[in-house]
Protein backbone atom coordinates (compact mmCIF):
# COMPACT_ATOMS: atom_id res chain seq x y z
CA UNK A 1 0.00 0.00 0.00
CA UNK A 2 1.78 2.74 -1.20
CA UNK A 3 2.34 6.05 2.14
CA UNK A 4 1.06 8.87 -0.10
CA UNK A 5 -2.52 6.96 -0.38
CA UNK A 6 -2.90 6.33 3.42
CA UNK A 7 -2.33 8.97 6.18
CA UNK A 8 -0.14 8.34 9.32
CA UNK A 9 -2.75 8.54 11.72
CA UNK A 10 -2.23 7.64 14.58
CA UNK A 11 -4.26 7.47 17.99
CA UNK A 12 -2.29 8.10 21.18
CA UNK A 13 -3.76 7.36 24.24
CA UNK A 14 -2.16 7.91 27.63
CA UNK A 15 1.23 6.77 27.37
CA UNK A 16 3.09 5.37 30.07
CA UNK A 17 6.55 4.46 29.93
CA UNK A 18 8.03 1.57 31.60
CA UNK A 19 12.29 0.39 32.12
CA UNK A 20 15.04 2.31 32.93
CA UNK A 21 16.48 5.57 31.16
CA UNK A 22 17.27 5.89 28.25
CA UNK A 23 15.40 2.45 26.81
CA UNK A 24 11.51 2.93 27.71
CA UNK A 25 8.49 1.80 26.33
CA UNK A 26 5.49 4.31 24.81
CA UNK A 27 1.77 2.79 24.46
CA UNK A 28 -0.31 3.98 21.54
CA UNK A 29 -2.98 3.05 19.77
CA UNK A 30 -1.53 3.10 15.98
CA UNK A 31 -4.02 2.87 12.94
CA UNK A 32 -1.95 0.17 10.92
CA UNK A 33 -2.20 -0.74 7.11
CA UNK A 34 -2.94 -4.83 7.39
CA UNK A 35 -4.32 -4.64 11.28
CA UNK A 36 -6.54 -1.58 11.95
CA UNK A 37 -6.44 0.51 15.09
CA UNK A 38 -3.66 -1.72 17.04
CA UNK A 39 -2.58 -0.48 20.67
CA UNK A 40 1.09 -1.91 20.97
CA UNK A 41 4.01 -0.70 23.02
CA UNK A 42 7.09 1.14 20.84
CA UNK A 43 10.40 0.94 22.10
CA UNK A 44 12.77 3.77 21.94
CA UNK A 45 15.21 5.46 23.19
CA UNK A 46 16.43 9.56 23.55
CA UNK A 47 19.64 10.87 23.70
CA UNK A 48 20.66 14.82 24.12
CA UNK A 49 19.49 17.57 25.65
CA UNK A 50 15.71 18.14 25.66
CA UNK A 51 15.43 21.18 23.86
CA UNK A 52 18.61 20.24 21.29
CA UNK A 53 17.41 20.28 17.87
CA UNK A 54 15.58 16.95 17.72
CA UNK A 55 16.80 14.16 15.13
CA UNK A 56 15.33 10.43 14.59
CA UNK A 57 17.88 8.01 13.98
CA UNK A 58 16.81 4.34 11.85
CA UNK A 59 18.64 1.61 10.65
CA UNK A 60 18.09 -1.35 9.07
CA UNK A 61 16.61 -4.14 10.26
CA UNK A 62 18.76 -5.93 12.37
CA UNK A 63 18.77 -1.91 14.55
CA UNK A 64 17.07 -1.21 17.42
CA UNK A 65 16.28 2.11 19.46
CA UNK A 66 20.36 2.28 20.60
CA UNK A 67 22.40 3.97 17.75
CA UNK A 68 25.53 4.97 20.00
CA UNK A 69 26.89 4.95 23.19
CA UNK A 70 26.07 7.42 26.04
CA UNK A 71 26.49 7.66 29.82
CA UNK A 72 23.48 5.81 30.83
CA UNK A 73 24.64 2.90 28.05
CA UNK A 74 27.46 2.59 27.10
CA UNK A 75 27.39 0.10 23.99
CA UNK A 76 28.50 1.13 21.05
CA UNK A 77 25.20 0.35 19.61
CA UNK A 78 24.34 -0.04 15.87
CA UNK A 79 26.32 2.69 14.50
CA UNK A 80 29.09 3.61 16.32
CA UNK A 81 31.19 6.32 14.98
CA UNK A 82 28.50 8.24 13.83
CA UNK A 83 25.93 8.55 17.14
CA UNK A 84 27.30 9.25 20.08
CA UNK A 85 29.05 12.07 22.19
CA UNK A 86 31.50 14.41 20.05
CA UNK A 87 30.91 12.02 16.97
CA UNK A 88 28.91 13.34 13.63
CA UNK A 89 25.84 13.41 15.10
CA UNK A 90 26.61 14.60 18.29
CA UNK A 91 24.53 13.70 21.34
CA UNK A 92 26.03 16.70 23.17
CA UNK A 93 23.96 19.09 20.98
CA UNK A 94 21.33 17.01 19.74
CA UNK A 95 18.45 15.01 20.42
CA UNK A 96 18.82 12.02 18.89
CA UNK A 97 15.60 9.40 19.14
CA UNK A 98 15.82 5.75 18.32
CA UNK A 99 12.93 2.93 17.85
CA UNK A 100 12.83 -0.72 18.16
CA UNK A 101 10.72 -2.06 14.82
CA UNK A 102 7.22 -3.29 15.12
CA UNK A 103 7.07 -6.62 14.78
CA UNK A 104 11.27 -7.28 14.99
CA UNK A 105 13.26 -9.28 17.96
CA UNK A 106 13.10 -6.37 20.71
CA UNK A 107 8.94 -5.79 20.30
CA UNK A 108 6.59 -7.82 22.33
CA UNK A 109 4.05 -7.65 19.20
CA UNK A 110 4.51 -10.73 17.03
CA UNK A 111 2.33 -9.35 14.09
CA UNK A 112 -0.54 -11.88 12.09
CA UNK A 113 -0.27 -9.61 9.19
CA UNK A 114 2.39 -7.85 7.22
CA UNK A 115 3.77 -4.53 8.88
CA UNK A 116 4.78 -2.08 6.40
CA UNK A 117 7.21 0.96 6.36
CA UNK A 118 4.80 3.38 6.40
CA UNK A 119 3.29 1.16 10.03
CA UNK A 120 6.92 2.14 11.10
CA UNK A 121 6.77 5.97 10.16
CA UNK A 122 3.50 5.74 12.58
CA UNK A 123 5.60 4.20 15.40
CA UNK A 124 8.31 7.05 15.02
CA UNK A 125 4.94 9.48 15.08
CA UNK A 126 4.01 8.41 18.47
CA UNK A 127 7.01 8.42 20.12
CA UNK A 128 7.34 11.95 19.05
CA UNK A 129 3.94 13.21 19.75
CA UNK A 130 4.83 11.47 23.39
CA UNK A 131 8.32 13.38 23.40
CA UNK A 132 6.20 16.71 22.87
CA UNK A 133 8.36 16.67 19.57
CA UNK A 134 6.58 19.14 17.16
CA UNK A 135 8.92 18.44 13.81
CA UNK A 136 12.82 16.92 13.71
CA UNK A 137 15.19 15.68 11.23
CA UNK A 138 15.22 11.98 10.02
CA UNK A 139 18.20 10.24 9.42
CA UNK A 140 17.36 6.41 8.35
CA UNK A 141 19.99 3.82 6.17
CA UNK A 142 18.66 0.87 4.39
CA UNK A 143 14.95 -0.32 6.03
CA UNK A 144 15.23 2.93 8.09
CA UNK A 145 15.56 5.03 4.80
CA UNK A 146 12.48 3.57 3.50
CA UNK A 147 10.85 4.14 7.18
CA UNK A 148 12.37 7.94 6.55
CA UNK A 149 10.81 8.52 3.09
CA UNK A 150 7.04 7.19 4.41
CA UNK A 151 7.21 9.18 6.92
CA UNK A 152 8.82 12.09 5.35
CA UNK A 153 6.27 11.54 2.48
CA UNK A 154 3.04 11.83 4.57
CA UNK A 155 3.93 13.91 7.25
CA UNK A 156 5.78 17.24 5.72
CA UNK A 157 5.05 19.13 8.40
CA UNK A 158 6.66 16.95 10.97
CA UNK A 159 10.22 16.62 8.89
CA UNK A 160 12.23 19.15 8.98
CA UNK A 161 14.76 17.36 6.49
CA UNK A 162 15.73 13.66 5.67
CA UNK A 163 18.73 11.89 4.94
CA UNK A 164 18.64 8.40 3.58
CA UNK A 165 21.32 6.54 2.95
CA UNK A 166 21.28 3.00 0.73
CA UNK A 167 17.43 3.43 0.39
CA UNK A 168 15.01 4.64 -2.33
CA UNK A 169 11.83 4.96 -2.90
CA UNK A 170 10.83 0.90 -3.82
CA UNK A 171 12.72 -2.12 -3.72
CA UNK A 172 14.92 -3.13 -6.18
CA UNK A 173 13.51 -6.71 -8.06
CA UNK A 174 16.84 -8.24 -7.77
CA UNK A 175 16.87 -7.90 -3.80
CA UNK A 176 13.34 -8.67 -3.36
CA UNK A 177 14.12 -12.02 -5.53
CA UNK A 178 16.93 -12.91 -2.76
CA UNK A 179 14.60 -12.02 0.47
CA UNK A 180 11.81 -14.15 -1.36
CA UNK A 181 14.81 -17.33 -1.30
CA UNK A 182 15.56 -15.96 2.42
CA UNK A 183 11.97 -16.33 3.56
CA UNK A 184 11.56 -19.91 1.76
CA UNK A 185 14.82 -21.22 3.35
CA UNK A 186 12.63 -19.70 6.55
CA UNK A 187 9.81 -21.75 5.84
CA UNK A 188 11.26 -25.36 4.80
CA UNK A 189 14.22 -25.67 7.48
CA UNK A 190 11.53 -25.41 9.83
CA UNK A 191 12.43 -21.91 11.24
CA UNK A 192 14.60 -22.38 13.67
CA UNK A 193 18.16 -20.59 14.45
CA UNK A 194 19.57 -22.92 11.95
CA UNK A 195 17.66 -21.49 9.14
CA UNK A 196 17.93 -17.91 10.39
CA UNK A 197 21.49 -18.11 10.11
CA UNK A 198 21.49 -20.01 6.90
CA UNK A 199 19.01 -17.11 5.58
CA UNK A 200 21.35 -14.17 6.95
CA UNK A 201 24.26 -15.66 5.55
CA UNK A 202 22.42 -15.45 2.17
CA UNK A 203 21.84 -12.13 3.10
CA UNK A 204 25.97 -11.20 3.38
CA UNK A 205 26.52 -12.02 0.00
CA UNK A 206 24.54 -9.53 -1.16
CA UNK A 207 25.08 -6.75 1.68
CA UNK A 208 28.87 -6.78 0.60
CA UNK A 209 30.93 -7.01 -2.65
CA UNK A 210 33.01 -9.34 -4.57
CA UNK A 211 35.66 -7.10 -4.39
CA UNK A 212 35.89 -7.15 -0.74
CA UNK A 213 35.21 -10.74 -0.67
CA UNK A 214 38.23 -11.11 -3.04
CA UNK A 215 40.05 -9.20 -0.80
CA UNK A 216 39.67 -10.79 2.49
CA UNK A 217 38.80 -14.59 1.50
CA UNK A 218 41.82 -16.83 0.06
CA UNK A 219 40.47 -19.68 -2.48
CA UNK A 220 42.13 -22.49 -0.75
CA UNK A 221 40.60 -24.80 1.68
CA UNK A 222 40.97 -24.39 5.76
CA UNK A 223 42.82 -26.95 7.09
CA UNK A 224 40.94 -30.17 8.09
CA UNK A 225 39.14 -33.18 7.01
CA UNK A 226 36.29 -31.59 5.32
CA UNK A 227 36.60 -29.39 2.63
CA UNK A 228 35.73 -26.34 3.92
CA UNK A 229 36.44 -22.70 2.83
CA UNK A 230 37.36 -18.96 4.95
CA UNK A 231 34.50 -17.63 3.36
CA UNK A 232 32.29 -19.75 4.70
CA UNK A 233 33.31 -19.35 8.46
CA UNK A 234 32.84 -15.94 7.82
CA UNK A 235 28.97 -16.55 6.61
CA UNK A 236 28.55 -18.86 9.15
CA UNK A 237 29.61 -16.61 12.13
CA UNK A 238 27.63 -13.66 10.55
CA UNK A 239 24.51 -15.84 10.23
CA UNK A 240 25.24 -17.72 14.03
CA UNK A 241 25.42 -13.78 15.42
CA UNK A 242 22.09 -12.91 13.89
CA UNK A 243 20.48 -15.89 14.70
CA UNK A 244 21.28 -15.43 18.37
CA UNK A 245 19.48 -12.06 18.42
CA UNK A 246 16.59 -12.63 15.70
CA UNK A 247 13.59 -15.45 15.41
CA UNK A 248 12.30 -16.24 12.20
CA UNK A 249 8.97 -14.87 12.70
CA UNK A 250 10.69 -11.23 13.29
CA UNK A 251 13.19 -11.78 10.37
CA UNK A 252 10.24 -12.93 8.04
CA UNK A 253 8.46 -10.06 9.19
CA UNK A 254 10.62 -7.13 8.20
CA UNK A 255 11.92 -8.84 5.61
CA UNK A 256 8.84 -8.39 3.85
CA UNK A 257 8.07 -5.35 5.06
CA UNK A 258 10.92 -4.16 2.96
CA UNK A 259 9.35 -5.43 0.12
CA UNK A 260 6.14 -3.81 0.88
CA UNK A 261 7.96 -0.51 0.78
CA UNK A 262 6.13 2.10 -1.39
CA UNK A 263 6.62 5.77 -1.76
CA UNK A 264 5.69 7.95 -4.71
CA UNK A 265 8.72 10.21 -4.71
CA UNK A 266 6.46 13.27 -5.47
CA UNK A 267 5.41 13.29 -1.80
CA UNK A 268 8.64 13.78 -0.88
CA UNK A 269 8.73 17.95 -0.44
CA UNK A 270 11.25 18.21 2.45
CA UNK A 271 14.78 19.07 1.55
CA UNK A 272 16.15 15.60 0.91
CA UNK A 273 20.00 14.33 0.82
CA UNK A 274 20.22 10.97 -0.94
CA UNK A 275 23.73 9.03 0.24
CA UNK A 276 24.22 6.16 -2.72
CA UNK A 277 27.02 3.44 -3.08
CA UNK A 278 28.39 2.92 -6.38
CA UNK A 279 28.69 -1.03 -5.68
CA UNK A 280 25.51 -1.26 -3.05
CA UNK A 281 23.72 -4.29 -5.50
CA UNK A 282 20.69 -3.83 -2.58
CA UNK A 283 19.69 -0.53 -3.20
CA UNK A 284 21.99 0.80 -6.45
CA UNK A 285 22.37 4.32 -7.22
CA UNK A 286 20.32 4.19 -9.61
CA UNK A 287 17.38 4.17 -8.23
CA UNK A 288 18.27 6.83 -5.69
CA UNK A 289 18.97 9.33 -9.33
CA UNK A 290 15.30 8.04 -9.98
CA UNK A 291 14.40 9.64 -6.65
CA UNK A 292 16.35 12.18 -6.64
CA UNK A 293 14.55 13.29 -10.61
CA UNK A 294 10.87 12.63 -9.34
CA UNK A 295 11.06 14.25 -5.72
CA UNK A 296 9.63 18.05 -5.72
CA UNK A 297 11.70 19.64 -2.78
CA UNK A 298 15.21 20.05 -3.00
CA UNK A 299 17.44 17.59 -3.21
CA UNK A 300 21.41 16.50 -3.00
CA UNK A 301 22.85 12.66 -4.11
CA UNK A 302 26.00 11.91 -3.19
CA UNK A 303 27.25 8.60 -4.16
CA UNK A 304 30.07 6.62 -2.38
CA UNK A 305 32.71 4.99 -3.75
CA UNK A 306 33.60 1.42 -1.25
CA UNK A 307 34.39 -1.96 -1.72
CA UNK A 308 31.68 -2.68 1.36
CA UNK A 309 28.44 -2.46 -1.15
CA UNK A 310 25.03 -2.36 1.18
CA UNK A 311 27.37 -2.22 4.51
CA UNK A 312 29.23 1.24 3.21
CA UNK A 313 26.66 3.08 5.95
CA UNK A 314 27.81 0.98 8.68
CA UNK A 315 31.67 0.98 7.44
CA UNK A 316 32.90 3.59 5.65
CA UNK A 317 31.82 6.34 9.40
CA UNK A 318 34.02 8.93 8.54
CA UNK A 319 32.89 10.01 5.49
CA UNK A 320 28.70 9.30 6.27
CA UNK A 321 28.74 10.66 9.78
CA UNK A 322 30.63 14.05 7.54
CA UNK A 323 28.17 14.13 5.04
CA UNK A 324 24.92 13.95 7.09
CA UNK A 325 26.21 16.18 9.60
CA UNK A 326 26.68 18.78 7.21
CA UNK A 327 23.21 17.91 5.82
CA UNK A 328 21.78 18.20 9.56
CA UNK A 329 24.14 21.44 10.12
CA UNK A 330 21.94 23.47 7.36
CA UNK A 331 19.54 23.38 8.94
CA UNK A 332 20.71 24.42 12.82
CA UNK A 333 22.37 27.42 10.51
CA UNK A 334 19.10 28.48 9.63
Amino acid sequence: MSTSRTALRTHVEAFRCTGSSPGRTAYATLDLDHHGPTRLGIGYEVQGPPHAPAVVVLGGISAGAHPGPSALRPEPGWWPGVVGPGEPLDTNRLRVVGIDWLGGPQSAWKPRAPVTPADQARAVLAVLDHLGIARAAVVGASYGGMVALALAAACPARVSRAAVLCAAHRPHPHATAVRAVQRRILGLAGGGPEAVALARALAMTTYRTAREFDARFGTRPEAGDAVRFPVESYLDTRGADFARRFDAVAFSTLSTSIDLHDVEPERVVVPLLLVSVASDTVSPPWLAHELAGRAVGPVRHVTLESPYGHDAFLKESDAVGSIVSAFLGEEEAR
